[in-house]
């Protein structure tokens, strides 16, 4: 299996990319854990980079990123669910720190993920709270977090 990860702002996916990407969010969040599609397809695409994960030519993984925030903002992460657990969410989510290069950033973590976000460097910040009707936590992520652990 080979696999890349690309991350391109909004302008420059091309219209497959895109229709690639709405699918596996669908895929993951309204058909997977359903969260409703309006919640889903929010409109907020546009002022996004995104982080795109393939093996060989298919979409497995996706990151939205907002460039413009600080912290930068990371959501909207997923994986095929019929490819979980095999590590292509840790291999999108280093692309995605080795992209934000010296930048903070920060997302709402699904909180049965905290410790896999914390093996990649990202540190809690606060008491759980619902999303989506899905208990979620605050972490942020900086460069010297990431450096006291082990990307490999």
């Amino acid at each position: 299996m080979s696999t890349r990860v690309e991350v391109k702002p909004f302008s420059e996916l091309s219209q497959m990319e895109l229709y690639e990407v709405m699918v596996l969010r669908n895929r993951v969040f309204v058909v997977g854990q359903k969260i409703t599609a309006e919640a889903e397809v929010d409109g907020l695409d546009p002022q996004c980079h995104h982080a795109l994960l393939w093996s060989d030519d298919r979409l497995v993984g996706t990151a939205r990123l907002f460039m413009d925030d600080d912290p930068v903002k990371v959501g909207r992460v997923a994986v095929d669910t019929t490819r979980q657990r095999r590590g292509l969410g840790t291999e999108l989510m280093k692309a995605v720190q080795e992209f934000l290069g010296e930048k903070r950033a920060a997302l709402h973590a699904q909180a049965y993920l905290e410790d896999w976000y914390r093996s990649l460097g990202w540190i809690r910040r606060g008491d759980s709270f619902e999303e989506a009707e899905i208990p979620h936590i605050l972490m942020e992520w900086s460069p010297e977090n990431s450096e006291k652990h082990t990307l490999s």
